[in-house]
């Protein structure tokens, strides 16, 4: 496993912890594959019966993707190797037979949020912000957050979400339904999340694992929605916007989007 990223095992529960604190957590393609490479770890590991997500610090749960690496891969290849690495591994925890916790110990933005949505329980740190922020980097949800979003909060309030790319605290996630816990201020998220953890564990996992699975499939699943996600992505990936995006991170200095106010679009195909 890479240092990015940190696997452990003990007392029946896995805990799946990103550490790039320098970077706010942010996934860089090391991290990105040690993470998918984790989740496939606990899919083969009878013995789990709850896994935890979390970030290392107070800082950041996880950043989105890292885009001073990503900058300098600007090319649709680069786009779809993001999109399948992440998008399969989130798609797998999903369907995890045990319950996974999300461990919000810090802000969640971007793709740090699409992680949250793929997550069946989630608690949050009092002072942890969220932004689905990637219509601010030309961007579209790539791992699977908008169909996951919309059924964990409904469309009008996803519409918000997603279109405005407004940054929201966790006292509005919980009153939203994004999260279920808040963590008092001062408290420790990971020991919070390791006590909930631990009584999901008290449990029948065969019931638990039943019960998970019925919900999962209570709603129709369409492989046609996940497909438009991805080329709705990945077509945006090589646009100008997106560019622009990662060119004004690098330079420090606000982006200059070519398709907004009454300039034309320009995703052409």
């Amino acid at each position: 496993m890479s240092s990015e990223i940190i696997y452990k095992f003990e007392n029946n529960i896995a805990t799946i912890r990103v550490n790039r604190p320098e970077a706010r957590n942010a996934l860089n393609w090391a991290a990105q594959e040690a993470f998918a490479a984790a989740v496939t770890a606990v899919s083969q590991t009878p013995a789990i019966r709850a896994l935890i997500i979390t970030g290392t610090g107070q800082q950041a749960f996880v950043a989105g993707g890292d885009l001073k690496e990503l900058s300098q891969n600007p090319d649709r290849a680069a786009g779809e190797r993001l999109n399948r690495i992440m998008s399969q591994a989130l798609a797998q925890m999903a369907k995890l037979p045990m319950p996974v916790i999300a461990a919000i110990n810090g802000d969640a933005f971007g793709g740090g949020c699409e992680i949250i949505t793929a997550c069946d329980l989630r608690m949050a740190a009092a002072h942890a912000q969220f932004s689905f922020a990637q219509v601010k980097v030309g961007l579209t949800t790539g791992w699977g957050g908008t169909k996951r979003l919309v059924h964990l909060i409904g469309q009008s309030r996803a519409m918000d979400l997603l279109l405005t790319a407004r940054t929201f605290d966790a006292k509005e996630a919980y009153r939203l339904g994004f999260v279920h816990r808040l963590v008092p201020p001062n408290d420790d998220v990971h020991a919070a999340a390791r006590s909930w953890a631990t009584q999901l564990t008290q449990l029948p996992y065969d019931a638990l694992a039943a019960t998970k699975a019925l919900i999962l499939n209570s709603y129709n699943h369409s492989l046609h929605e996940e497909n438009s996600e991805r080329e709705a992505f990945l077509k945006l990936w090589a646009q100008p916007d997106h560019l622009e995006a990662l060119a004004a991170f690098n330079e420090k200095r606000s982006p200059i989007f070519l398709t907004t106010n009454n300039q034309q679009p320009t995703t052409n195909n």
